[in-house]
This record gives C-alpha cells, sequence and structure tokens, in this order.
C-alpha cells in the first residue's frame, strides 16, 4: 500500500515537471520566434531607412522576455551543486540506516514471537499436565475412600478393639 503510494507520488511528481519543463520550452521557442521576426521586420526597415525608437524598445522587450525564458528552462537542468549533492547523500544514507533498523526490528519482532510462542506451547503442556495430575489425585483419593469405607464395614471396630 505504502508502495503504491510513493510510486503514484512520484508519477505525479514527474508529470508535473514534465508539463512545466514542456511550457517552458514552448513559451521559450514562441519568444524566440518572435525576436528573429522582430528583427527580420527591423533589418527590412533598416534597408528602407523606416527604423524607430519604439522599434527598438520593443526588441529590448522581447529580447529581455527570451532571457528571461531561457532562465527558466535552464533551472530545470542546471547542474546540482557539491552541497546539494552531499545532502543527497546523507539523506540516502539515513534512508539505509533507517532500513537497517526496520530489517532488525521485525527480526527481534520475529524472534519475541517465535519464543512467546514457545513459552505459550510449554505453559499449556505444564496446565495439561498439572490437570492430568489432579485427576490422578481424584481418583487415588476416591479409591482410598471405597477402600477405607469397605475395611471400615469388614471390620467392627467394637470387636475388634474389645468393647
Amino acid at each position: 500500500m505504502q508502495q503504491s503510494m510513493q510510486i503514484s507520488k512520484s508519477v505525479r511528481h514527474f508529470t508535473k515537471h514534465l508539463f512545466l519543463i514542456s511550457k517552458v520550452q514552448i513559451e521559450r521557442g514562441k519568444a524566440r520566434e518572435d525576436v528573429y521576426s522582430h528583427l527580420s521586420k527591423m533589418r527590412k526597415s533598416i534597408i528602407r531607412m523606416s527604423l524607430t525608437y519604439s522599434d527598438l524598445d520593443r526588441l529590448k522587450q522581447k529580447i529581455d522576455n527570451l532571457i528571461s525564458w531561457e532562465r527558466k528552462y535552464a533551472q530545470y537542468f542546471r547542474p546540482e551543486d557539491d552541497e546539494k549533492q552531499e545532502l543527497k547523500n546523507h539523506i540516502r544514507a539515513l534512508e539505509g540506516e533507517l532500513s537497517n533498523e526496520k530489517e532488525e526490528k521485525f527480526r527481534i519482532m520475529g524472534e519475541h514471537d517465535e519464543r512467546l510462542n514457545e513459552l505459550t506451547d510449554s505453559l499449556e503442556s505444564v496446565k495439561h499436565r498439572l490437570s492430568h495430575l489432579m485427576m490422578e489425585k481424584a481418583k487415588r483419593n476416591n479409591r482410598l475412600k471405597i477402600l477405607e469405607e469397605k475395611i471400615s464395614h469388614k471390620v467392627d471396630s467394637k470387636d475388634y478393639y474389645g468393647r
């Protein structure tokens, strides 16, 4: 159950990043095309000598837009720094220790369960033996009582003691 939740969480994470990267990639391409088309128009304007300051301002704005989309795109593919890698390695080590501790805990729990089952079986055996011995004692007491009755009927105590 936990593994399926972890898989679905990782799939959601992957698809989210996939959609974000694809959106940035598309917008980056649009911004690049926009800059190239504006540059093409400016070339034609230079040839006709009809270039204005607003054309330059629009070009500057489009270049800034392209740069921002390039930054967003590069953000997803930047190389990791050493500190991040150290932290990731530390997290992996801690996860390994945690899994080892869980395995040790399950092993100890298994040993305790086995020992508990052995003790329960021993206790049941002792109870059964005690029950058997108590029945034997009751039978013996019953036989002794019957034997005493037989002896007391056969022997008259008045005759025996001479009274």
